[in-house]
């Protein structure tokens, strides 16, 4: 929802303001006066900025916007071998921090918060776990405790290969001076190939898996070790490509789950006071109702667990919210509800 408010000035000085508000479906960002006019004493501004819309997700919750929070971890290399030339070995916990970043910039209802020296990919070869083990889960949002992290992005990187790998051989000048030429288009070219998961914090269930693909020039000498997000990596064709791929994935992950409710954990139950671990960092207002969830714990024939949100069919209201906590009241005992401590509760 867009909506334009205009209120006119007079002779006897500004009586009010223009203003573009795009909330809750969107945010205004960044913006800047570019140039002042007076005339017959009246005031006017040219000013630019950036304007962020999002699909309207739900009628009913127009009036409050939610912040999702993720937790972006390490992305190892399927075949580090392919990393050696420009000594790029360092992108398996550097690229989360640059995603991660990106997602803060690009969006008012995104926190993203780094946490790329935690790997929750056992084997990359045949990642993704469809079901991410507890234990994973566990160090990842300890690692981010002090955010309320409702999904967990990690990912492959599948293939970072030179599509002509310099193989030892006598000098040639002829032969090196084509494939620096033009007439030679492609033989500089190297892959980028990476797999991008979405886990959901609360079950560890896969939401999304997705697959990015790009291709380009990698005219550094082999035995340069430029390093991942050096300015030498940035300079080449191939790191102003990767920069690209960073803005479609964060776009994508926006698109994915820019609808989905915001929820939180239950930290403390007290009769009919319940505490989660989130507040106004998350867009939480006192009133709103929070509908509660058990979070029940089955087993797997090898005994491995796994985690169900089942409904109990009763509402939270809050009544005191703070930044990163909030207390809110059930309609009855919370003994009585068999409501406890890691239960959720969901924005819907």
């Amino acid at each position: 929802m867009t909506s334009q408010h205009r209120e006119r000035l007079t002779r006897s000085g500004p009586q009010g303001h223009d203003s573009l508000d795009v909330y809750p479906t969107g945010a205004v960002n960044n913006v800047r006066v570019i140039e002042e006019n007076i005339k017959k004493k009246t005031l006017y501004l040219t000013v630019v900025g950036d304007i962020e819309l999002y699909m309207d997700c739900n009628e009913e919750k127009r009036d409050s916007p939610h912040h999702r929070t993720l937790a972006v971890t390490h992305f190892p290399l399927e075949r580090p071998d392919e990393a050696n030339t420009g000594y790029l070995h360092d992108i398996q916990f550097k690229f989360s921090n640059l995603l991660a970043y990106e997602l803060g910039r690009s969006s008012y209802f995104f926190n993203a918060v780094d946490i790329g020296l935690i790997n929750l990919v056992e084997n990359p070869v045949q990642a993704p776990a469809r079901l991410l083990p507890e234990g994973s889960i566990t160090t990842a949002l300890h690692h981010s405790e002090q955010f309320n992290v409702q999904y967990l992005v990690s990912g492959v990187i599948r293939s970072m290969a030179l599509h002509n790998p310099a193989q030892p051989r006598e000098p040639n000048l002829l032969v090196d001076l084509y494939n620096r030429s033009s007439l030679n288009p492609g033989f500089h070219n190297r892959n980028f190939e990476l797999d991008v998961f979405v886990h959901d914090a609360f079950t560890g269930a896969l939401i999304s898996q997705k697959r990015y693909h790009m291709t380009g020039d990698w005219t550094l000498d082999p035995h340069i070790r430029a390093g991942f997000e050096s300015p030498q990596f940035w300079q080449q064709d191939y790191g102003k490509k990767m920069r690209e791929v960073i803005r479609v994935i964060s776009n994508d992950i926006q698109l994915l789950l820019g609808c989905e409710p915001i929820r939180a954990r239950i930290t403390q139950t007290q009769q009919e006071s319940v505490w989660i671990n989130t507040g106004t960092d998350s867009g939480l207002r006192q009133g709103d109702k929070l509908r509660v969830y058990r979070r029940m714990t089955h087993y797997d024939s090898e005994l491995r667990p796994y985690f169900e949100l089942r409904d109990t069919g009763q509402l939270l209201t809050l009544e005191d919210v703070q930044p990163t906590m909030s207390r809110g009241r059930l309609p009855a005992d919370s003994n009585t509800l068999n409501i406890q401590q890691d239960d959720i509760v969901i924005a819907h």
